[in-house]
């Protein structure tokens, strides 16, 4: 039986196209393909969601190795935080499930930077019963510990538990763990497919 509904965050509550942030964010085809290889798939920006590095120490990291200038780069990280804008759909799911006695939880892997930006713009996240932030714990998915402390810090079953993400290597971790899983896609289905697991009542 299902008690609690675990979120992921970026690509399942929040847009999190790395494509999308950097074609609206310059017209310069060159300069999309660098940020998106040199910032965006860079183990540096990995750091930042782990939390061993803070945004003021990536930005000339960042800026000495694309050769953009640093209040460019500056001017770029703004933008994605900006980029990350609620799917409602998800949004409509997660206050449907407020109404039945599931407790909810995110698991993320974001910096605690980019989180405290999400939470301080979007009131909803207060009503999680609370969530592990890769950024705050030093640690991130697919990685089981992170999926470990989640269940410590909570009480949680992993039996019980559903977990929603879009990336299919935390799926794998997860599900080995004993969670329920759904691989989160923004399609009328995938809905389908959580509600009636979720909602049957």
């Amino acid at each position: 039986m299902i008690r609690n509904v675990i979120f992921d965050f970026g690509a399942v509550m929040f847009e999190w196209n790395p494509l999308q942030i950097v074609n609206s964010f310059t017209v310069s085809q060159r300069e999309r393909e660098i940020l998106l290889r040199d910032v965006l798939q860079h183990p540096d920006w990995l750091s930042l969601d782990r939390g061993t590095m803070l945004i003021a120490e990536v930005i000339p990291k960042f800026s000495a190795r694309t050769q953009i200038s640093p209040q460019r780069i500056e001017d770029f990280i703004i933008h994605i935080q900006l980029s990350l804008t609620k799917i409602h759909q998800t949004e409509t799911l997660f206050h449907k499930l407020t109404h039945h006695p599931y407790s909810l939880y995110y698991l993320t892997n974001m910096s605690s930077a980019f989180f405290d930006t999400l939470y301080e713009k979007h009131h909803f996240i207060s009503f999680f019963d609370g969530g592990l932030v890769s950024g705050k714990e030093l640690v991130m998915k697919p990685e089981q510990e992170i999926f470990m402390r989640l269940c410590e810090r909570y009480q949680l079953m992993p039996q019980e538990s559903l977990f929603i993400d879009d990336n299919s290597e935390n799926i794998k971790i997860a599900s080995t763990l004993g969670f329920n899983t759904v691989q989160f896609d923004q399609t009328q289905t995938c809905f389908h497919q959580i509600e009636k697991q979720l909602l049957r009542y």
